[in-house]
């Protein structure tokens, strides 16, 4: 089993601000739900009301594709449960961050690098932003999760409109990144990944 590129950087992007929340901190052994308020502020998981669900859910994918070791601060322990595992994060030494610096080609599902940095997305996020924000809007009332939801994502539960999808697929040619892509249209990740990974495989 291979994991893709996006999720190769997205583990190497996460190794980093835990290990430097844990050094500036002087933390040892933090559970996940501990160190998810940190990666969501930062937008690198998805925020969900289970205080770290899809972060956890990340988690599983890479140890299944033993590749946790793109996140050498995490360790798991496995329990009677086949769903559930105990996360716990410990600050990395020199050695073991080397590990997440290169992984064999063969080991990933797509090679493709992003030819923009990080700086420069952020900026074309911020050129495109009025674009979203004439996107239609429902005129209906939402109910009180879903109100809840879209504290976290503004366009939660919108209808998609082609316009919104065109954006969406242009704003991921570019950048090669969903977290990115949801940002930009201030929708919840797993659902442009959805769209995204349909588009992908229809073109």
């Amino acid at each position: 089993m291979s994991i893709s590129h996006e999720d190769f950087q997205k583990a190497r992007r996460i190794s980093r601000v835990i290990q430097e929340y844990m050094v500036k901190l002087n933390l040892n052994g933090l559970r996940s739900t501990d160190i998810y308020p940190i990666l969501a502020q930062k937008g690198l998981v998805e925020r969900d009301r289970h205080q770290g669900l899809f972060f956890r859910r990340f988690l599983k994918k890479l140890l299944r594709c033993d590749m946790l070791k793109l996140i050498p601060q995490c360790k798991h322990k496995p329990t009677s449960s086949e769903d559930f595992t105990h996360w716990y994060f410990y600050q990395a030494n020199s050695e073991n961050l080397k590990v997440n610096e290169t992984v064999p080609k063969n080991e990933l599902v797509d090679n493709k690098f992003p030819e923009i940095s990080e700086k420069e997305i952020d900026e074309l996020i911020v050129l495109a932003k009025p674009h979203v924000n004439k996107l239609p809007v429902r005129e209906c009332e939402f109910s009180d999760q879903q109100l809840e939801l879209r504290k976290m994502y503004a366009r939660a539960c919108e209808e998609w409109s082609d316009r919104e999808k065109d954006i969406m697929y242009r704003a991921y040619n570019k950048f090669l990144r969903i977290d990115k892509v949801a940002e930009l249209l201030d929708r919840q990740p797993h659902i442009v990944k959805r769209y995204i990974d349909s588009y992908l495989n229809f073109n």
